[in-house]
């Protein structure tokens, strides 16, 4: 019976495989189920046996790779930063650089390709999914900077436009590195991609919430802190990939 068990969960990882290549490629419309057949070396009755349909393997896909890991996360960090008893302004470095190291370290280029299809075509399938994915990180955020700028350290006029930004832009450097392979630009942008993104992004979000008339200045956030990011991002999203 163990052994049935196992091989059924490894046909089940070989078919999701398959079809987060599919869905990244062709989308959610685009994909075919005979074709994720074929590219998980299965017969296609095997597809509808473990998960009926296409929608529901659709879904499948996320819920097997994400599940609640977003939240975990977030509680883990918040845990560990609370031991750290340090500023406001380290607090915001760590969730800079963890954004970061998320982004970086854990990138599945085929599950970003599926969420931006998701909102190019406007499906809205996996709409729980991009919210229990996203907004674990943004509360995060957010939370830092509003308690700074109740406290007069930050100024912004929207502190939820401000995280948005942010991440956006930390994801979507991520997604634009095998537009710049092969020109000019991409050793100075990628040779060492995690501290050139984390020492813009510090410069960035320092000068941008700095108080009118004020001084901030960007601390520096070391490199014990960092690897103590590093190795909770890559126990926690190590499991992610399928």
């Amino acid at each position: 019976m163990a052994k049935t068990i196992k091989e059924s969960d490894e046909t089940k990882i070989k078919i999701l495989t398959a079809a987060k290549k599919e869905f990244a490629n062709k989308g959610f419309n685009g994909a075919r189920m005979s074709s994720i057949a074929a590219i998980a070396g299965v017969n296609q009755a095997l597809l509808h046996y473990h998960f009926e349909n296409k929608e529901n393997l659709y879904r499948s896909i996320f819920q097997t790779a994400i599940g609640d890991i977003a939240t975990e996360f977030s509680e883990r960090l918040a845990s560990e930063v609370d031991q750290w008893n340090v500023r406001l302004d380290i607090q915001l470095c760590a969730a800079i650089y963890t954004m970061i190291a998320i982004s970086m370290d854990s990138h599945d280029d085929d599950l970003h390709r599926i969420f931006a299809r998701e909102m190019a075509e406007g499906q809205g399938l996996l709409h729980e999914y991009v919210k229990r994915y996203m907004m674990p990180r943004l509360i995060l955020f957010e939370n830092i900077i509003k308690e700074g700028v109740e406290t007069g350290i930050f100024e912004t006029s929207n502190t939820m436009l401000f995280s948005m930004n942010v991440v956006a832009f930390i994801l979507n450097f991520s997604h634009w590195e095998d537009f710049f392979t092969d020109t000019p630009l991409h050793k100075s942008l990628y040779g060492n991609k995690k501290e050139t993104l984390y020492n813009y992004m510090i410069e960035m979000a320092f000068k941008s919430l700095r108080p009118k008339g004020k001084e901030l200045k960007i601390p520096v956030l070391d490199k014990e802190k960092k690897d103590r990011i590093n190795h909770i991002v890559n126990e926690i999203y190590g499991t992610l990939m399928f």
